[in-house]
């Protein structure tokens, strides 16, 4: 039996949350830099970049030869964003 270790994709899993994370909170401070027009290119890449990671997750936590650690936390960083989404939305359709 072979010690377990983080792959690729524990690494690309938990850097892709956290870029997905880091473009929500700095959402609007691009968005007033560049007057606007990164709007749609950073909302695309928050809504694949989310897609992705949960993608990610389903991959590695299907493999039972690697670390949890680093997918532990890329989940916690994936779930923080989704609730964000979820919440925007609902109060979009709800409450505006």
């Amino acid at each position: 039996m072979s010690a377990k270790k983080h792959s690729w994709k524990s690494y690309l899993f938990l850097i892709s949350s956290v870029l997905v994370t880091a473009a929500m909170f700095l959402f609007d401070p691009i968005a007033r830099a560049s007057s606007e027009t990164l709007t749609p290119v950073i909302l695309a890449f928050i809504g694949l970049g989310t897609i992705c990671s949960i993608v990610l997750a389903i991959f590695c936590f299907s493999t039972s030869n690697e670390k949890k650690t680093l997918p532990i936390l890329g989940l916690l960083f994936t779930s923080l964003n989704v609730s964000i989404i979820v919440f925007f939305l609902w109060f979009g359709a709800n409450i505006a």
